[in-house]
């Protein structure tokens, strides 16, 4: 019987490993959760994963069928992969032709066990595509870059949301976080969170687009990280939306980060908003992300 010390010594912890796995984004490596990555990814890179596979599995199958030995398929020329990688599409597809065919027990038992992968493969890449297809998105879009400038008298920091979809968001809200790495009196580094208040944190109706702000005064904590240097990549800020989206008829969800880089100072958004001769308002996404610094000093880079 196993026997468990009850006064072992904690083992020591090596700060350079602990420091070399802390800098190891395990999280976000997609082996560690293969399915959520199949889901989150682009349509170009799970078309070509699906793809890649089939064909690399059939090449395989290829490569067994030709380990049989020469008339293992009928009508396949003796050595030929390209004739017995047509009849491992054509036994994975279940298209059977009938002018290949496999002879003797090692052929068949490896169709046999093909046929079954294909019938798990198809029903995981379908699953896999009604999944993706299925999934609710927000179809929402931030503004490239924020920018700190007077509103009312008040230096304020303005970012933009925009509904790319002609459905409503309905109870549509907003939050800005501002997370900062910050340290104890005792030398310890921590994450703090602090949540932003903005002018107006919620919408009835989310159709077209959005300017969120919040006024930077005395009492914002976001004073004390504008326009210090020293800081520039200890914090960032995180934009939260939701809402409940009428076509979808689900619950939606979006986020957006801005590091210190994407804020402007002493900048204005660009106006996306006209007025038509007949007095109706017309909204012109192509200024979306445009700005202008608020200074007659042209800053270095291009903001139009």
């Amino acid at each position: 019987m196993r026997k468990f010390p009850l006064s072992r010594r904690p083992a020591r912890i090596n700060l350079d490993e602990y420091r070399a796995t802390l800098s190891r984004s395990e999280v976000a490596r997609p082996e560690n959760n293969f399915y959520h990555w199949l889901l989150g990814t682009g349509w170009t890179s799970f078309l070509l994963l699906v793809v890649f596979v089939y064909l690399s599995t059939n090449l395989l199958f290829a490569f067994a069928y030709l380990a049989c030995g020469d008339g293992a398929i009928t009508h396949a020329q003796p050595g030929s992969l390209l004739d017995v990688f047509f009849f491992s599409v054509q036994t994975m597809a279940t298209i059977g032709y009938g002018r290949m065919t496999p002879i003797g027990h090692m052929a068949n038992s490896i169709v046999t066990f093909e046929a079954f992968f294909g019938i798990v493969y198809s029903a995981l890449t379908t699953g896999l595509a009604f999944a993706r297809f299925t999934r609710p998105t927000a179809g929402i879009r931030f503004s490239k870059v924020a920018v700190v400038g007077s509103h009312d008298g008040i230096q304020t920091f303005k970012f933009r949301v925009a509904n790319d979809r002609s459905s409503h968001i309905v109870e549509a809200q907003l939050r800005l976080w501002l997370i900062a790495e910050s340290m104890t009196s005792e030398g310890e580094r921590y994450r703090r969170s602090v949540e932003l208040p903005l002018h107006r944190s919620e919408s009835p109706v989310f159709s077209l687009t959005w300017t969120a702000m919040h006024s930077v005064d005395d009492e914002s904590p976001l004073k004390d990280y504008l326009g210090k240097t020293a800081i520039e990549q200890q914090w960032h800020l995180l934009i939260t939306f939701t809402g409940y989206h009428e076509s979808l008829a689900n619950q939606v969800y979006a986020r957006h980060v801005y590091l210190p880089r994407d804020v402007q100072q002493n900048a204005s958004f660009v106006d996306i908003v006209t007025v038509s001769p007949d007095g109706g308002r017309v909204i012109d996404l192509t200024n979306f992300d445009k700005w202008i610094p608020n200074t007659s000093d042209k800053l270095v880079g291009e903001f139009l």
